[in-house]
């Protein structure tokens, strides 16, 4: 699934559920259920840790899923709960127009985006889930193939 690389405008409290997924699933995450997309807020149980090296030494970042995220257990056994919200404008990279084709900079604001059952963004709405629309903001600096997306978030 597209992975989320910088939260642009603010998503609300308001728009903020707990979503259960079957395996162990990354914070900045598009997640689809019922139709639906929604950014992962915080890391689910079983993510791994990452590591940095600076000469020397190495820094590994702590394993810490989300509040009360490994105690949850009304989405059933097995199953790995994480906060997402259903707002919010967040910047992607790898959106394609069509096929591979990465979207143009002259791609307008407003211009709804989707992604396909495999996971990959895309301004092509054949047969793929609506997931919001292009927002910029006034000094974004375009580039192709990265797009900040303003979630639909409807229920």
């Amino acid at each position: 699934m597209a992975k989320a690389t910088i939260e642009v405008f603010a998503h609300s409290d308001e728009a903020t559920e707990v979503w259960y997924f079957d395996t162990p699933t990354p914070a900045l995450t598009l997640a689809v259920q019922a139709g639906v997309a929604a950014i992962v807020l915080t890391d689910t149980e079983g993510v791994p840790g990452t590591s940095v090296t600076y000469g020397p030494h190495t820094v590994s970042g702590i394993v810490r899923p989300g509040v009360s995220n490994r105690d949850a257990t009304a989405g059933g056994a097995g199953k790995y709960a994480a906060g997402v919200t259903l707002n919010g404008t967040w910047e992607f990279d790898g959106v394609v127009s069509s096929g591979t084709t990465p979207t143009p900079t002259t791609t307008a604001q407003g211009t709804k985006v989707y992604v396909t059952p495999g996971g990959a963004l895309t301004l092509d709405s054949t047969s793929n889930t609506l997931v919001g629309r292009v927002n910029y903001t006034a000094t974004y600096a375009k580039a192709a193939g990265r797009l900040p997306v303003k979630l639909i978030g409807a229920r």
